[in-house]
């Protein structure tokens, strides 16, 4: 076993070296295709020296009073340490390879790949030295502190790199709820093509990896596209690129957002369609466009005619609302994101008086009530 312990400790050893060489002159790199094959793995392998650093990390700071003292688990310390130091060192490596292809912004790039250096030595020297890093209680802990803390910090830029600036604490920093926007003061590009945009494209189109050399946070970089060309082109019958990759089939791997990425919904694709269609304007309101346009219909959906806060009472129960709502008594919200209900009444020979009564029960949200055409004695309407 002990053999075995110095002949990985010495290929790790060795390959850490050339990892160092490899970084410190990775400009005059060139990667072959069959390597760049084998740099695409960095993904998959990633997580091997994280879960080993991670159990070595817990395995040496649990009290010895805790664990067995046979030798066979006596060496699960240095087994640990030993794989999660070889791990390490190959997935830097992967790492590097993976990191001479085009696309990732270089300041997010050098950290992580640093970071993932520190990580491969840290490992290597703390099983060189795990005797008597083992004697000293605080060594233990602040090694093993570090060597948490490399994870973390190296992980969230590698999340940055791979999902977009700030994947990590991005929940943190999100509103619990948006800001409402009026139907009047909604910019199509900026209320409805551009959330599409942030949630499906820039995760593998931003300044910190930018797939295809394409850029979509901003108007410009849209309009600039990438290595392919233009995104869009109105004089094509497809309306160019974008929509061309949108409508491959989800196995081809041009597709776009790629397989395994959240999809555009049917409604995501009008919306970025009819934007497009109409001279991707990046600066025209809904209010501007003609009553039946594509893009004036579904914004009427999504966004508030009314400011809401002017109401006094809150919106209705919503298990009432689901239990009324019938094909023949059809409750809506006046607006998107309204408290205020509109009510309308279909079909004279379905027609319950009854329904009338039950309504009363949020009869503080309904403000308009359509029994056009319902037969309705006097006395029901005291009801209304």
């Amino acid at each position: 076993m002990q053999r075995w312990k110095t002949i990985l400790f010495n290929i790790a050893f060795s390959l850490n070296c050339l990892l160092l060489f490899l970084v410190l002159f990775e400009e005059h790199l060139q990667v072959p295709v069959w390597l760049q094959v084998v740099g695409r793995m960095h993904p998959l392998i990633l997580h091997f020296p994280i879960v080993l650093l991670v159990l070595a990390v817990f395995w040496e700071l649990l009290p010895r009073r805790q664990k067995a003292e046979s030798t066979e688990t006596a060496n699960i310390g240095d087994s640990l340490l030993l794989a999660a130091a070889l791990s390490s060192v190959l997935t830097s490596l992967i790492g590097l390879f993976l990191s001479r292809e085009e696309g990732y912004e270089p300041t997010v790039l050098l950290w992580h790949k640093w970071g993932g250096v520190l990580i491969s030595f840290l490992s290597l020297v703390w099983f060189a030295f795990r005797r008597q890093v083992r004697q000293v209680k605080s060594l233990m802990v602040t090694t093993a502190m570090l060597g948490l803390a490399g994870i973390v910090v190296t992980g969230h830029q590698g999340a940055n790199i791979t999902h977009g600036e700030n994947f990590l604490l991005a929940p943190l920093s999100i509103d619990a709820e948006k800001p409402t926007v009026l139907l009047d003061d909604a910019v199509v590009f900026t209320h409805m093509v551009k959330p599409i945009l942030e949630a499906k494209c820039t995760g593998c189109h931003n300044q910190q990896k930018a797939k295809g050399e394409l850029l979509m946070e901003t108007e410009a970089a849209l309009l600039k596209g990438g290595k392919s060309g233009a995104l869009w082109d109105t004089s094509e019958k497809d309306l160019g690129l974008l929509f061309q990759r949108v409508h491959l089939p989800l196995e081809n791997k041009k597709h776009m957002p790629p397989k395994g990425k959240p999809q555009l919904s049917e409604e995501e694709i009008v919306i970025l369609t009819s934007w497009v269609r109409s001279g991707a304007d990046f600066k025209r309101k809904v209010k501007e466009l003609p009553d039946r346009d594509t893009l004036r219909v579904l914004a009427a959906s999504l966004f508030s005619t009314i400011e809401t806060d002017n109401y006094a009472f809150k919106a209705a129960d919503e298990s009432l609302v689901k239990k009324l709502n019938t094909p023949y008594c059809v409750i809506t919200p006046l607006s998107a994101g309204s408290p205020a209900l509109n009510v309308e009444f279909f079909s004279a020979s379905k027609f319950d008086v009854s329904k009338l009564k039950d309504l009363l029960a949020m009869k503080d949200q309904v403000l308009a009530l359509n029994l056009n055409k319902m037969p309705l004695k006097d006395e029901d309407l005291s009801l209304v």
